[in-house]
């Protein structure tokens, strides 16, 4: 087919052997790439009882049709494991240069299997795949890492890396790219997993040129000259003050989580931590992902004071001004910049770190932790200079509050007791996003059935409940936020199609202010690959792998009762100035969800939609 190079290379770390397999047509046209395919790999590999950090959980990495194609924000890759953090199906989407890297080696992916007994980085450099030592490399952070490979490699190397939180098996380590303008696959622990197997690092030291053939070069080219520059018009604005940009008005609109999810506003310190605070104070530049048309991400640097920083970094992005600012309380701009860097110096998933500190921080106040517990440190809303060094703890799981909480809010929950699992905003083991379910109930919902947990690209909810519309699907205007009629078809749509974009794989920001549209996806789609699929085909292929993802938590004892809400979401209305938002009704909706997902009474897909989705090869499994 075209797009791909129809290989991925297996790398069995325990052999130190790297071979080359097909993936066949079959796959490529059930499964896409990325999320999808890596999702099928997965469930042929592992069970119910497979160890996340052990040798038999792989690390997949994928890259889909659209990488290195020149579709606005294509160069991406996913990477696929069952979660440490949560025990079941995990994938993560990362930018920068590595996917778009990866695939211009001639190859699809990478499938990582077993475990080194030593340290050990992958170097893929003119179509060799080499296994080298690491030890060098084991212990240094991930600035540091990148550093050291850029001086034995140059400049143009693109890498994947761990930091001291992979190493260490945090379950909430990430996998990061481009050192100080860092990339993250940020969620669920994929870091961990490939700490477990002792791989400090993947190294493609330039760029190649074996890119796959496309099946209409010239029509690709024509199409996109067009949707890039309608898609640079439509994103003017948001590409001016990045993510950051819309803090202050999702803090007006009920969105933002605020002190730990209790309060409603906080306008004042949104005020001061917001996208254009930052353009006008701390912002260097503007930088992107490779190729990528809109650079919306933020170079800064705090040049003096306790939160300086070492030297530019990559900026944070909402989600990081939420999880380490407005759930701490924390209104002070540096600091936040300060802690979202501690964050990509150790390789630690900053919305997860963000709510579990927040966690804490409630519990010290409610008087569930005390400072015997902490070690004599202050905690409480408002503390950054503590937030910075529970962020270290956490990192290197030192011994007491840094072990407990290096696990997440889940299982510290359970350690700490006397009713902190209230104070824990979670889906399934999963921190929740800075995307508030009672604002949104499509999230409510989303959340509550995603794949990996709490997720608000499970289906992007927020937007299509704000501006933008799905007209392939009927949805002609935005979907209303708090209204139960017809919400569970709305997720089902929006769960099947972003499945579907996480398999092409490619940046979800093209869909703000209706830049692209799922036509043009499929337009794309089709121009690459040769295939003349109709658009209710191409989100077939997009249930498909959903489900897929589905009956592998399922193994993994994921039923209906995991399909919930934490505790706060579902019983603290979100009232303050101008905003009287009631909980969402979850239970009503999730069996409208359930029907219209072909579910049974426990939450598993039934012999017919399996059946009708051709994924009868897993069901046994």
């Amino acid at each position: 087919m075209y797009g791909y190079h129809d290989r991925l290379a297996w790398i069995d770390l325990t052999r130190g052997k790297v071979e080359f397999r097909e993936i066949g047509t079959r796959d490529l046209a059930d499964f896409i790439g990325g999320a999808n395919l890596g999702a099928a790999l997965l469930a042929r590999m592992v069970g119910a009882d497979t160890d996340p950090l052990g040798p038999d959980n792989p690390l997949i990495m994928l890259s889909g049709p659209f990488t290195a194609a020149g579709v606005p924000g294509g160069n991406r890759h996913e990477v696929i494991a069952l979660s440490p953090l949560t025990g079941i199906y995990c994938e993560s989407n990362a930018g920068g240069a590595f996917g778009r890297q990866l695939k211009l080696t001639g190859v699809d992916g990478l499938v990582f299997t077993g475990a080194s007994k030593k340290p050990v980085m992958l170097v893929i450099d003119d179509g060799r795949f080499e296994l080298k030592d690491a030890g060098h490399l084991w212990g240094k952070d991930v600035f540091e890492t990148d550093d050291l490979l850029t001086e034995a490699f140059g400049k143009s190397q693109a890498s994947a890396v761990i930091g001291p939180a992979g190493e260490l098996l945090v379950p909430m380590a990430c996998i990061a790219h481009d050192g100080r303008h860092t990339r993250v696959a940020g969620r669920g622990g994929m870091g961990a997993v490939m700490g477990s197997k002792k791989l400090k690092a993947i190294v493609i030291p330039k760029v190649g040129d074996a890119l796959p053939a496309f099946a209409d070069p010239k029509g690709l080219e024509e199409t996109l000259k067009l949707d890039v520059a309608r898609m640079r018009k439509a994103l003017e604005m948001f590409a001016k003050y990045g993510t950051p940009g819309s803090f202050s008005n999702n803090e007006r609109l009920g969105n933002l989580p605020i002190n730990n999810w209790r309060d409603a506003r906080a306008i004042e310190l949104a005020g001061k931590i917001n996208g254009v605070v930052m353009a006008e104070t701390i912002q260097v530049k503007r930088a992107g992902c490779k190729r990528c048309p809109i650079i919306c991400s933020r170079v800064v640097r705090v040049n003096d004071g306790p939160y300086a920083t070492d030297g530019i970094v990559e900026g944070p992005e909402y989600e990081n001004l939420g999880a380490l600012g407005s759930v701490q309380m924390v209104d002070n701009l540096a600091a936040v910049t300060k802690a979202n860097e501690s964050c990509n110096r150790y390789g630690l998933d900053t919305i997860s770190t963000g709510g579990t500190i927040g966690f804490a921080n409630e519990c010290f106040e409610k008087g569930l932790l005390t400072k015997a517990d902490t070690g004599g440190l202050e905690l409480g809303m408002n503390h950054p200079d503590s937030n910075i060094e529970l962020i270290r703890r956490i990192a290197f799981r030192e011994k007491g509050l840094g072990e407990i909480l290096c696990h997440g809010s889940h299982k510290a929950a359970r350690e700490i007791g006397h009713g902190a699992e209230e104070y824990a905003v979670e889906v399934k083991g999963l921190e929740l996003p800075m995307h508030d379910p009672r604002f949104s109930w499509g999230h409510g919902l989303s959340y509550a059935t995603g794949n990996r947990g709490g997720c608000h690209l499970t289906s992007l909810s927020h937007a299509y409940e704000l501006v933008v519309t799905f007209p392939e699907v009927g949805q002609m205007e935005p979907a209303k936020g708090r209204e139960r009629e017809g919400k569970a078809q709305f997720v089902v749509n929006l769960q099947n199609y972003m499945n579907l974009r996480d398999s092409l794989v490619f940046c979800n920001f093209d869909q703000l202010n209706n830049a692209a549209k799922g036509t043009h996806v499929l337009g794309w789609y089709n121009l690459i690959t040769g295939r003349n699929l109709a658009f209710e085909d191409f989100m077939t292929l997009g249930e498909r792998g959903f489900q897929l993802k589905r009956m592998i938590s399922n193994r993994r004892g994921v039923t209906r009762k995991d399909d919930n809400l934490p505790p706060r979401l579902r019983t603290l209305k979100k009232v303050g100035q101008d905003l009287n938002f009631e909980v969402p009704p979850l239970y009503p909706m999730l069996s409208e969800y359930y029907d219209l997902r072909g579910w049974t009474e426990e939450g598993r897909p039934s012999p017919e939609t399996v059946g009708r989705l051709g994924l009868k090869e897993f069901a046994a499994a």
